[in-house]
C-alpha cells in the first residue's frame, strides 16, 4: 500500500539520492511506497513502476505534466499524462501469490530460458559501459540448451523484444499526436526520472522556505517543517513585505 511522503520524509529521501545513479533513486522511491519490508530491489520494472505511480499519485497527484517536441515539426509539446494513463495490468494488482514471470525463447538453435529483468539488474550494470544493455539482457538468461559462454546478439535482441510481453508495464510508452502538424509516434517517459525531478524540486523549493523563516524568525528547520504549507505562505509573505 503506498502512502504520502511526509515533507520531512521527502527532505531526507532527496538527501539521500543526491549524486546517485538513476537505479538507485528509483529503488529510493519505489521503497517509501513498498509496505514495510517489502525488497524493492526484487520486484520487476513493471512492479517497480507501479509503486513510483502510486507514490506520485499520493504525494503530488494523478496529473504528470511532461515536456516534448514533435519530431515531425519540431514544436515544443506540453502534454498532461495521468496516472491511469500510465498502468498496465501488473501483477502486483492482482489477488494472490505473483509467480515470478519467466519464459523460454526458441532462436538460432538456442533454447534460452530467461526471467523478467529486477530493480537488483540495473544496480547490477554500469549504464556507461559500452557492453551496458548486452549485460543487462544477460542478467536475465537463467538457462541455455546447448550450453554457451555468450549468446549471439541476434539472440538476446530477440529476447530483448520479449521482455515487454513477459512483464507489461517495464517500459512505459505513450502515443502522442501532434496538434499543429498531425505527426504522430510513441514517446518513452521515464517515472523515475519524473518523479525524481519533482522530489527534487520540492525538496529545494521547502529548504528554501526553511531559509527564509530562520532568517526571518529564527525558526529551526523541524520548527519550519511542522508549520503547514499555507501558513508557511502566510509567514513567507509576511516577512517579505
Amino acid at each position: 500500500m503506498s502512502r504520502e511522503l511526509t515533507e520531512t520524509q521527502l527532505l531526507g529521501m532527496w538527501e539521500g539520492g543526491i549524486g546517485q545513479a538513476p537505479p538507485v533513486r528509483a529503488l529510493l522511491l519505489a521503497a517509501a511506497a513498498a509496505p514495510p519490508g517489502e525488497a524493492v530491489d526484487d520486484l520487476t520494472l513493471a512492479d517497480l513502476n507501479e509503486l513510483l505511480l502510486d507514490l506520485r499519485e499520493e504525494s503530488f497527484g494523478p496529473a504528470l505534466p511532461c515536456a516534448t517536441e514533435c519530431p515531425g515539426c519540431d514544436e515544443p509539446l506540453e502534454v498532461s499524462v495521468a496516472t491511469d494513463e500510465l498502468r498496465a495490468c501488473t501483477r502486483r494488482s492482482m489477488p494472490g501469490p505473483r509467480p515470478y514471470p519467466s519464459a523460454t525463447l526458441v532462436a538460432e538453435g538456442y533454447e534460452v530460458t530467461y526471467r523478467a529483468l529486477t530493480g537488483r539488474d540495473l544496480l547490477g550494470v554500469d549504464a556507461a559501459s559500452p557492453d551496458a544493455r548486452r549485460t543487462l539482457l544477460s542478467r536475465c538468461v537463467v538457462g541455455v540448451e546447448p550450453a554457451v559462454q555468450v549468446l549471439p546478439d541476434v539472440v538476446l535482441e530477440e529476447l530483448a523484444q520479449r521482455l515487454a510481453e513477459l512483464d507489461p508495464g517495464a517500459d512505459t510508452v505513450l502515443p502522442l499526436t501532434c496538434p499543429h502538424c498531425r505527426h504522430g509516434w510513441t514517446a518513452a517517459l521515464d517515472i523515475a526520472g519524473h518523479l525524481w525531478a519533482e522530489v527534487e524540486g520540492y525538496a529545494r523549493r521547502l529548504l528554501h522556505e526553511v531559509h527564509a523563516l530562520a532568517r526571518g524568525y529564527g525558526w529551526s528547520e523541524s520548527d519550519v517543517l511542522t508549520v503547514s504549507p499555507a501558513r508557511r505562505r502566510f509567514y513567507l509573505e509576511a516577512t517579505a513585505g
